[in-house]
């Protein structure tokens, strides 16, 4: 029982308890999406290098919004914002239910809709990460309640792919996106409802948001811990998030199956993730988290290699447990040990820079994993990844062993 208090801590909250029902249910919604459109992308083109294309294209406002969110974020109320961008995600979700339910849904709105989409997780991003330290009291539980974001998002993982895989089969295509709208309806609500003090630095709120910006650059680039954390987190998420992208064409050319068995590959991934999440969440210091990061980049590496070797449901399910296990083992650790080094009036401005590290690799990530797919073929591409990304980690260990990290919480 004291064990399960630990590892839930930051729900004597009551800040963290309103946000933490409305993010699983909003992300559950946004998985369900996301696997509809991968399918639905696929399906259209039959093209690995035009997913990867379209999916580039709609990643790019992370970017070039990204950057400005930051300092937007430490300048303004944080509350004012988490609702603001709770009703633009609503909004995209009903332009997208609405597209599908009229039989509407062509590449064109996919890729319009998936640019408004992403212009509003490029503020939400940074905004999620940097808010946490305000909704718990004590600081010394921060990592505990990054780590349940965590799982927030793996539950999400686990549950959302497995019901568009069967939503997909049974009633079509366009169930799944009016179910992400009703998932996100809740969130808007509950993110009303908190009520917490944002205060900001007198200098903040006097600097421009240009001299804001370069600001925040300098102060990443002159601190070696916060510089190699970022690398590490584009490094590893130019690889690491390429599976959604690639699991689609996986389960089609190499296990020749439908979008029921791409539901339970995905969902193996979240099985594996949430695992690593709770064992987070049970830490109550952040002793050994370099090791942890090193080790979960390992285990996915591995993973994606033994992806590329196996050719069967159930060993593909197998291995994207320990994926998942290991993505999230690696990402949380590496964003739990970059928020307990910030100073509080940058810390928008650096997960901002995070975020493009985290996802706007990943944009470019898409197309280079399609282009390689659609030459070599997918078994390949996982391969050829996944030693790319072990022989990185081995060079971010040495440079981790030679690092001193002075926490803040």
């Amino acid at each position: 029982m004291n064990r399960l208090k630990t590892t839930f801590r930051s729900l004597r909250y009551k800040n963290f308890r309103l946000f933490f029902p409305g993010l699983i249910t909003s992300q559950v919604g946004i998985w369900i999406q996301n696997v509809a459109i991968s399918w639905v992308v696929y399906s259209l083109t039959k093209s690995p290098f035009m997913m990867g294309g379209i999916l580039f294209v709609n990643t790019l406002p992370l970017f070039l919004v990204t950057p400005f969110a930051g300092m937007v974020i430490d300048k303004f109320d944080r509350h004012r914002l988490l609702m603001i961008i709770q009703i633009l995600f609503a909004l995209q979700a009903f332009l997208m239910a609405f597209c599908a339910m009229s039989n509407h849904l062509a590449i064109w709105n996919i890729i319009v809709l998936g640019l408004f989409l992403n212009i509003v997780a490029a503020v939400d991003a940074p905004l999620r990460q940097s808010t946490y330290v305000l909704l718990v009291d004590d600081r010394a539980d921060l990592s505990n309640a990054l780590s349940l974001n965590a799982a927030c998002f793996n539950v999400a993982r686990l549950i959302g792919p497995a019901l568009a895989g069967v939503l997909i089969s049974v009633v079509g295509i366009a169930w799944c996106f009016t179910i992400n709208f009703l998932c996100i309806l809740p969130c808007v609500f509950l993110v009303m409802m908190m009520d917490f003090k944002d205060r900001k630095s007198d200098s903040v709120k006097s600097i421009s948001i240009l001299e804001g910006i370069k600001e925040g650059i300098e102060y990443a680039f002159h601190s070696p811990q916060i510089t190699t954390l970022l690398a590490f987190a584009g490094v590893f998420s130019f690889i690491a998030l390429t599976y959604p992208l690639l699991m689609p064409i996986y389960t089609k050319e190499v296990l020749h199956s439908g979008a029921d068995i791409l539901g339970w590959i995905m969902s193996s991934t979240g099985i594996g993730a949430l695992c690593s999440s709770i064992f987070l969440a049970s830490k109550t210091s952040l002793r050994g988290l370099k090791y942890i990061i090193c080790c979960g980049a390992t285990l996915l590496s591995c993973g994606f290699i033994l992806m590329g070797l196996i050719h069967s449901t159930a060993g593909s399910c197998i291995t994207m447990f320990f994926v998942g296990l290991g993505f999230t083992s690696a990402i949380t650790s590496d964003s739990t040990l970059l928020q307990s080094i910030l100073d509080d009036d940058k810390r928008g401005r650096i997960m901002s820079l995070y975020s493009i590290c985290f996802l706007g690799a990943t944009s470019i990530s898409n197309l280079v994993a399609g282009s390689i797919a659609q030459v070599f073929g997918i078994s390949n591409t996982l391969i050829i990844f996944g030693a790319v990304l072990l022989f990185s980690t081995i060079l971010f260990f040495i440079k981790f062993l030679h690092l001193e990290f002075k926490t803040r919480i």
